[in-house]
């Protein structure tokens, strides 16, 4: 089963602006396995106390990931975290953050993004 790890920038951007990615995902891969590295969590939740319109979002992005897979993070930034997590494992990672599309995209890991709403491979 193919594996996913996202970025809080997806989920954010799932939260704000509802689409189809769940089931686009589906049709295009089958069943999958959604993870959330341990640092991505945290980095969700120091977002979710922080008060204001982002923390909402936050909060509803973690309570929809409530039920993915943990992955466990070394001491490096996020980004790197989900670069390397994803090239050990052999995951696609779902992110809207463009300088992680350019880190995936130089390392050769696949990644699922976001295009007027739709899931889209790259």
């Amino acid at each position: 089963m193919q594996k996913i790890i996202f970025d809080s920038s997806f989920l954010m951007a799932v939260v704000e602006r509802p689409t189809t990615w769940f089931e686009d995902m589906v049709g295009a891969l089958g069943a999958f396995q959604p993870v959330l590295l341990d640092c991505v969590r945290a980095e969700l939740q120091k977002l979710a106390s922080s008060g204001g319109v982002r923390s909402r979002t936050a909060r509803v992005a973690l309570d929809l990931a409530s039920r993915f897979a943990s992955g466990p993070c070394g001491s490096a930034r996020v980004d790197d975290e989900l670069v390397s997590a994803a090239k050990t494992s052999g995951a696609l990672v779902a992110t809207v953050d463009s300088g992680l599309l350019a880190a995936l995209k130089a390392a050769r890991v696949r990644a699922v993004t976001l295009s007027s709403g739709r899931v889209r491979f790259v």
